[in-house]
């Protein structure tokens, strides 16, 4: 039956992949629109550059063709023991490392380079923002030489360094100002998301301690000597206690090199889907409420084959939709039992520490939850599998601690 349908198969995924590109193009030029159409307070048009101004002030300070990276990256779900720093800096056999700290940063307001309001959420709306630390003299090291002056530069005076992705998102470079409510915070760099580990803001260890950047997420390590997997992941994992996952990857073995490095980080989310404004439930800091403004655009409820009424992304729902058909036709409705849903305001395992989820944006679905419990052996049908990767989701079935039930968003983004 699968040989049978084998062409069909094939048309199928190029209409899907051809309906998530557009989809996900609506959705940039949406985030990406000036920010007169995103409900910024007025400035005087003389006050306020131009976006072709703010276009080229950002790509200026964006070097090009940034070296492959040569580190090694380690990461565990639940974060870095507290003195992992301290101890994988005397370990032998380790050139150079960096610890990176991570956590979400709410952003209240940002400004150009002028003083000109960018972006204000309304109350008591605030963005989640992607935000990490690290010690400005660690991370001098992994930095290439056309750019490593500037970045440690505006980190030793308290400046936050932005990705390309999250500079052309906020629209604003180099002198802009981002507020973390009573805090502000000059942007001080702009470089290849790639060589601040896909993070939307980097600030150092000192900067990041009174917006809640504390939590140790991943490390970048040079090794002396020959370049190995093994030695380094036996290094990394006498730091860290037996029962604890561990990924490690080898030099430019994950597009993302980061925790987490094997979805994709908000801030490609944030592209794909939009970015929404939300307020942290003070009840339960793992749930929030979004901004109602974005759920109402974003958002669309249909009746899915086989899983009833679901409420997604609208550029998600497209996928999803086909999936299920696909299921159908593939003679596999029978191991399909129950989902668990698939929009859901929360952060990632409903950690208060962690990210918003996939679910946050309706990008991702559970499917037959009571036999795929998180972190247990998966039990999802591989002909199911089957169909969702060959339509480009992300089964939750790989991830480091395995999700058996969930399907996300997968379809990687074009190179920068």
């Amino acid at each position: 039956m699968r040989q049978a349908s084998a062409r069909g198969s094939a048309w199928r995924r190029r209409a899907f992949v051809a309906v998530v590109v557009l989809g996900v193009a609506a959705v940039a030029l949406t985030v990406l629109r000036p920010a007169a159409d995103r409900e910024s307070p007025a400035v005087a048009a003389d006050e306020e550059p131009t976006e072709t101004a703010r276009a080229h002030e950002v790509e200026a300070a964006v070097p090009t063709g940034p070296e492959p990276p040569r580190y090694f990256l380690a990461w565990t779900p639940g974060g870095l023991p507290f003195d992992f720093r301290d101890r994988v800096r005397t370990m032998r056999g380790l050139e150079a490392t960096v610890v990176f700290a991570g956590d979400t940063a709410w952003l209240t307001r940002s400004l150009d380079r002028n003083g000109a309001v960018v972006d204000e959420p309304r109350p008591p709306y605030a963005f989640p923002i992607d935000a990490f630390a690290a010690n400005p003299v660690e991370v001098a090291p992994f930095l290439p030489r056309q750019v490593r002056g500037d970045v440690v530069g505006a980190l030793e005076r308290g400046e936050a360094v932005l990705g390309a992705r999250s500079a052309t998102l906020r629209r604003i470079g180099v002198g802009g100002t981002l507020e973390f409510g009573d805090r502000a915070m000059r942007v001080g760099a702009v470089v290849p998301d790639e060589l601040i580990g896909w993070s939307e803001v980097l600030v150092s260890r000192e900067a990041g301690e009174p917006l809640g950047i504390v939590d140790d997420r991943y490390v970048w390590a040079f090794l002396e000597g020959k370049q190995r997997v093994a030695p380094f992941e036996r290094t990394v994992r006498s730091l860290v206690p037996e029962d604890e996952p561990i990924r490690v990857v080898a030099p430019g073995g994950s597009r993302y090199m980061r925790v987490a490095s094997g979805v994709h980080p908000p801030i490609v989310l944030k592209q794909s889907f939009g970015e929404f404004a939300a307020a942290v439930d003070p009840a339960n800091p793992a749930m929030f409420e979004i901004d109602p403004r974005w759920t109402d655009e974003h958002l669309v409820t249909k009746r899915v084959p086989l899983l009833g009424k679901l409420t997604c992304h609208r550029v998600f729902m497209a996928g999803l939709l086909e999936a299920m058909r696909q299921v159908e036709r593939e003679g596999l409705a029978s191991s399909i039992h129950s989902t668990a849903g698939c929009f859901d305001a929360r952060t990632v395992a409903r950690s208060p520490t962690n990210p918003p989820s996939f679910h946050a944006y309706g990008a991702a679905v559970d499917i037959n939850a009571p036999e795929n419990p998180l972190g247990a052996t998966p039990a999802m049908h591989p002909g199911v599998v089957e169909i969702f990767e060959g339509l480009g989701f992300t089964w939750g079935g790989d991830f480091l601690v395995p999700d058996g039930m969930h399907f996300e968003y997968g379809v990687a983004p074009k190179a920068t």
